[in-house]
């Protein structure tokens, strides 16, 4: 039984379209600052989750612990992260922003500052909140359904 709805005008392609475009700008914009989306994700994490592990890290940014491992190998070599002489073992992952890196991470958030307000062009303050609101209902509504499987 076909439906008469286009898939391209779904809620969720449209989401995914979007997402897919926002990535591609952001990765053009941070090429700038030769980063990539996802050394900026992780410099965010670190600066705003100071002593998270390695497996906090992977889900706020979307990625597996062990891409951290390796995406923290490149920060450091590019000295925009330091390990702390107090090093522990364990599943913490202990590094912080380096005075370059938060340099590079402030320089960052204005280009992804400024992408942003090119997305919303058009929209009125209470359009930008009411679309936060309801994204941010669509993804506590599938969180929901996660938990019941």
């Amino acid at each position: 039984m076909s439906s008469n709805i286009s898939v391209r005008s779904l809620v969720g392609y449209l989401i995914k379209q979007s997402q897919h475009a926002v990535r591609t700008s952001m990765d053009q914009e941070l090429r700038r600052l030769d980063l990539t989306t996802s050394q900026y994700a992780l410099m965010t994490a670190i600066d705003e989750t100071p002593g998270s592990s390695g497996a906090e890290l992977a889900r706020l940014c979307f990625i597996t612990a062990q891409s951290v491992s390796e995406l923290v190998k490149g920060l450091l070599e590019q000295k925009l992260i330091e390990r702390p002489s107090s090093e522990t073992h364990g599943r913490v992952i202990e590094v912080r922003l380096s005075t370059r890196g938060r340099e590079q991470l402030r320089k960052a958030e204005m280009l992804v500052r400024a992408l942003e307000e090119k997305m919303l062009v058009g929209m009125t303050i209470k359009q930008r909140s009411s679309l936060s609101s309801m994204l941010r209902l669509c993804v506590e509504n599938l969180s929901k359904m996660d938990g019941e499987s």
